[in-house]
């Protein structure tokens, strides 16, 4: 596979906007660079659309890779806290092995459980992950909120 384009770009700018979409702009360093663009778009009736692959690198003034700084792993709320408290209740132990799902008898496994249930590697994205929190709500906080009321 040959490339369209290889070469340094500078980002110009980016926008985003609910009628036009996201957007990023860069700069070439040479109107030439632009040739390989221009032909695409007589191919196509002058207009743009196509489709491209990408893999960018930001790079530093020593001409070397620009090392990003690691994202912060997202904090857990309360439903990761509430995740966290019923894993150390016997309680919800005993509630889990009742459901037939699996059989748990310390915190390790029940966190374990909570987490393949929710299908996360950590129960902070229970609050910071839509499908896994409905997956929490549904699956866990509801059916042993009902199991609590029927057992106090």
């Amino acid at each position: 596979m040959t490339p369209t384009f290889a070469g340094e770009i500078q980002l110009a700018g980016w926008s985003e906007s609910h009628t036009s979409g996201c957007k990023v702009t860069f700069w070439l360093s040479s109107p030439d660079e632009l040739e390989a663009f221009r032909a695409l778009t007589v191919r196509k009736g002058n207009t743009a659309g196509h489709r491209f692959m990408a893999a960018l690198v930001e790079i530093g003034e020593d001409d070397l890779p620009v090392q990003q700084p690691t994202p912060e792993k997202p904090k857990g709320g309360e439903l990761a806290r509430l995740a966290g408290i019923w894993s150390n209740e016997p309680k919800f132990w005993r509630w889990v092995n009742a459901s037939g799902f699996t059989a748990i008898d310390n915190d390790m496994q029940a966190a374990a459980y909570i987490r393949s249930v929710c299908e996360v590697e950590s129960r902070a994205e229970l609050d910071n992950n839509d499908r896994a929190g409905m997956r929490f709500q549904e699956m866990i906080r509801l059916p042993y909120m009902a199991y609590l009321r029927a057992n106090p």
